[in-house]
């Protein structure tokens, strides 16, 4: 059991009940627990280990639904203390009457039976006290918490709120654990689509030219002709050995610490490196954003002035960004531009303005590409503040 003076100001704990003070404790080891980094699986386990040496369990177990719709759930997470040889069943089956009774109110229940009223004992052998914590959050459950003790827990007001409070606790952080893995899934996805595109449009390309004009060497072709056979198989190498090596520092570099003035301008830099002139101009002070922001207008201006240093036949482009009730940044250059109604998009393969849109309307954002042939090229990136 924790030290009751860590969860209780100090006297306040001798006029308390045990398993109050216990309850306390939890809650604040639990929270601790649930601001940790780390996976669901992690956050989950060092939360729900918390709780059991708190609550002094002998066993914990995370059950979660089992699919949507079905009064089933399914286990989940399980951690054992003194657990006395019980085992916990994978699967608990309710029916339709003893489902809404146990989980719409959200209410912690405590079983002082081998055999519960509401469900099966979800321990074998039974277990003589066990209690079921839901775990809910904006009216959704998201699992249960079922415990077994050596002793019985007193259901008393008191107690019964702070099981309450423990498991909105635990409900709210797992559904914020669940939140940024999706969150992290959803990167991982947008990095793929973002290669796939740059290997489809520059260097698949790049090399598929260079493997047509090595065949068509091999075919003895006349002089003349095999010299700009050469040349064109030069260039294609060239181009491909380029986008690798631009594309291998990209992937090596991290977003830019400090403002979000400094990460556009860093990048800018890093194309003026490459060849590709930049005008950067920026709008009063940079604003407070997420890193997760920062990183969407960074890639969607590095997707931008790559697409104008391979395809606008120019080599300059213009940068602005400003803050009010919105983030605006607008790339443009003098190029050759483009007729959007013949482009070829993303169902064609080439994917690089569609992962650019796709990046900014999973941030809450919008993205507007302006062009016409001979005419140029502005993109322009809205982002909320």
């Amino acid at each position: 059991m924790s030290d009751p003076s860590r969860a209780c100001p100090t006297g306040l704990a001798g006029r308390l009940e045990p398993e109050v003070v216990a309850g306390l404790a939890a809650l604040t080891r639990v929270g601790r627990a649930l601001t940790a980094t780390g996976s669901l699986n992690d956050i989950a386990r060092h939360a729900l280990g918390e709780m059991r040496t708190s609550l002094d369990l002998q066993a914990v177990v995370l059950y979660v639904p089992a699919a949507r719709g079905r009064p089933v759930l399914r286990r989940y997470l399980e951690l054992w203390g003194d657990g006395g040889g019980l085992v916990a069943a994978e699967q608990l089956d309710f029916d339709e009457d003893a489902w809404r009774l146990a989980f719409d109110g959200g209410n912690p229940m405590v079983f002082r039976e081998p055999g519960g009223w509401l469900v099966e004992n979800p321990f074998s052998p039974p277990a003589e006290f066990w209690l079921v914590l839901p775990l809910k959050t904006a009216g959704h459950l998201l699992g249960a918490v079922i415990a077994s003790r050596s002793e019985p827990v007193s259901l008393d007001p008191l107690t019964a709120t702070l099981l309450a409070l423990l498991g909105e606790q635990l409900g709210a952080g797992l559904a914020t654990a669940r939140l940024r893995e999706e969150l992290q899934r959803g990167e991982i996805e947008h990095e793929r689509m973002r290669l796939a595109a740059e290997v489809h449009d520059g260097l698949a390309q790049d090399l598929a030219l260079a493997v047509r004009e090595l065949a068509y060497l091999e075919s003895a072709p006349p002089a003349r002709d095999a010299d700009a056979s050469r040349e064109r198989l030069s260039e294609a190498v060239t181009a491909a050995h380029r986008l690798v090596r631009a594309r291998l520092v990209e992937l090596s570099a991290t977003v830019p610490a400090g403002s979000l003035w400094a990460a556009v301008e860093d990048t800018c830099e890093r194309f003026a490196g490459r060849g590709l002139a930049v005008d950067v101009a920026l709008g009063g002070e940079p604003p407070e954003v997420s890193a997760r922001a920062t990183a969407v207008i960074v890639r969607v201006l590095t997707e931008a002035l790559n697409n104008i240093d391979k395809h606008a036949g120019v080599r300059s482009a213009d940068v602005s960004i400003a803050a009010a009730e919105e983030i605006v940044m607008t790339i443009r250059d003098d190029g050759c531009g483009f007729d959007p109604a013949t482009a070829l998009g993303h169902e064609d393969g080439h994917l690089g303005l569609w992962v650019m849109s796709e990046r900014a309307r999973d941030t809450g954002g919008a993205l507007d590409v302006a062009t016409a042939p001979d005419a140029g090229t502005t993109v322009t990136l809205r982002l909320p503040l």
